[in-house]
């Protein structure tokens, strides 16, 4: 972190010497008892900068000693923090009926409405996963350039709401009856996915962060006494951390639709959803002054980065080579970029090559939301919905998530121990493999249960009976899994935005979450698997990508910690 060394007289400590100072260096103060007349006093600007709360700049000794902490976060964070945790709510609570509601028939002991069965319901919403992360890249290119990130966030909340409308307009039953069901899902969930991705990634996840300004380490004094360091770095995991336990509260709350879906019907429970969405507006609109970088970018840097690429990949796929003396020299022609243009987008792409790992994770980890909903249906429910289970990862999310970030990392800070992105990702890598083996295991022992064994549901002995195993085995997988999320979720999520240059922010989160669409598409050539008896197989391979996945991460980019810690 570069310390500036000559701060205007504005950003500085007036400190008052005398022209003629003493020659004692420890005590300025003039002998009181002399006769000399005092001296005039002039004003000197100290060489320590500070900021606009009058905390000065910390040095490279303070840096270097003193403890990091995370700095205060202004309250238009927390407003963006609210606004995206409805919006996470409503994508949660549209899309958890959505397996049942596509899978099964209409009076089964399982709520259902359409019938298609698991695989097509897998498939559908693995589609809407893969179109939700796909979306975000053009509204990227729109939030990064003359559109805005402000705008962006407004216009993909109302495409987000209207698609609720049309969702729930469409479950009810006067309208199932006319044959509406079927194209209007398939009409609403093209407008979730694309404001959904729009909203989280293209806007949200920037914006948020935006709102914290501060680049400096800045010296701050504890109510103990301590003087302490305050670090973008810790405080931009915070903000993250602070966004994605607002997600796993919200996520308890989704446990009305399943409920409402079971209870009273489906055209209940969406529109719960359809309501909060417009509602969400209102705080969005609101709060328009009070944010920052909400005005629109007069440059938009796709097509230059583009342009950039192409040079580089058509000089043997080295970036320097689109460097404009590069280009000069060999092509003999004058590019409008600079070096440090060039330099900004191999920062990028490194950022891109540690994210490409994540696929795997997606796979596994978005398993919760189609194949392990039916798996809890083949299992003793106790009158609980099936697809209200995977709840208990948001409940553990919330006790797990602080524990992390006020027991943890602060354990880990006060020790001068460095836990850094790539190690927490291959540590959270590590903990969705062992989730996912733990799956193997469950998936086997329903199997060997009766009454239906490896046909759950479907033998004569037993229809609609499920096999006779508690779905409370189910527990530490949703566990698990989430605790690997808050290692490498908002891992991720950080990564991409502190690696990324100012004027591509947006565009690496919507690549970031690009990786999910990518591991719904992986989830497609499994498709067959995902049906009894062959469901122990599917796990089995997704285990083991997982763990390949792990050992990959870090023998290939561990030493980027080191290479980082080095720098600090």
């Amino acid at each position: 972190m570069t310390v500036t060394t000559n701060p205007t007289r504005a950003e500085c400590h007036i400190i008052e010497l005398a022209v003629n100072p003493s020659p004692n260096a420890v005590d300025l103060k003039r002998d009181e008892t002399a006769k000399e007349p005092p001296s005039p006093v002039v004003s000197v600007p100290s060489l320590v900068p500070v900021n606009q709360d009058g905390r000065p700049v910390a040095t490279e000794e303070e840096i270097a000693t003193l403890l990091h902490v995370v700095d205060d976060i202004p309250s238009r964070t927390w407003i963006a923090c609210l606004v995206g945790a409805c919006e996470r709510f409503v994508w949660a609570a549209g899309t958890m009926p959505l397996q049942n509601y596509i899978q099964n028939a209409p009076g089964g002991a399982i709520p259902g409405a359409l019938g298609l069965g698991q695989a097509t319901a897998s498939n559908i919403v693995n589609a809407l996963m893969i179109s939700s992360y796909v979306t975000p890249i053009p509204a990227a290119i729109l939030a990064d350039s003359g559109h805005g990130r402000y705008r962006t966030l407004v216009w993909s909340c109302i495409i987000e709401a209207i698609g609720g409308t049309i969702l729930a307009a469409t479950s009810w039953s006067g309208a199932f009856e006319a044959g509406a069901a079927l194209p209007g899902m398939i009409v609403a969930l093209v407008f979730l996915s694309f404001g959904s991705g729009a909203f989280k990634t293209a806007a949200l996840t920037t914006l948020l962060v935006d709102q914290y300004e501060e680049t400096d380490f800045r010296v701050k004094t504890l109510k103990s006494g301590e003087k302490v360091v305050t670090s973008r770095e810790l405080t931009i995991t915070y903000i993250y951390n602070a966004f994605f336990w607002a997600e796993n509260v919200v996520a308890i709350v989704t446990v009305a639709t399943p409920i409402l879906e079971r209870y009273v019907s489906f055209f209940a429970a969406y529109l719960v959803p359809c309501v909060v969405m417009w509602l969400t507006l209102i705080p969005i609109l609101l709060a328009k002054k009070k944010f920052v970088n909400t005005k629109t970018v007069e440059e938009n840097v796709i097509p230059e980065v583009a342009k950039a690429l192409w040079c580089g990949a058509s000089s043997g796929f080295k970036m320097d080579a689109a460097k404009p003396a590069a280009q000069l020299d060999r092509k003999r022609r004058a590019v409008p970029w600079t070096d440090s243009f060039i330099d900004d987008i191999k920062t990028s792409l490194l950022t891109c090559r540690v994210l490409l790992i994540f696929p795997v994770y997606w796979l596994c980890f978005n398993q919760a939301f189609n194949n392990l909903i039916s798996q809890a249906g083949q299992m003793i429910t106790y009158g609980i919905p099936n697809d209200v289970i995977m709840v208990t990862g948001a409940i553990a999310g919330v006790f797990v998530g602080p524990l992390v970030q006020y027991g943890l990392y602060p354990f880990l800070t006060r020790r001068r121990i460095r836990f850094g992105p790539i190690a927490r990702i291959t540590f959270g890598f590590g903990i969705l493999t062992i989730s996912m083996a733990y799956i193997v295991i469950v998936q086997h022992l329903i199997y060997r249960t009766g009454p239906c064994y490896d046909h759950p549901l479907s033998c004569a002995a037993g229809r609609n009976i499920p096999n006779q195993i508690s779905v409370c085995i189910q527990l530490p997988f949703y566990f698990l899994s989430e605790l690997a999320s808050v290692f490498c979720c908002t891992t991720g999520t950080e990564y991409a935005y502190n690696r990324a240059p100012k004027s591509m922010k947006t565009l690496v989160q919507a690549i970031w979450n690009l990786m999910a669409g990518i591991g719904s598409v992986l989830a497609l050539p499994l498709s067959p698997l995902a049906q009894d008896p062959r469901l122990v197989i599917m796990y089995g391979v997704l285990t083991g990508l997982m763990g390949v996945g792990t050992v990959l991460t870090w023998v290939i980019f561990g030493h980027l910690d080191k290479e980082e810690t080095a720098m600090l």
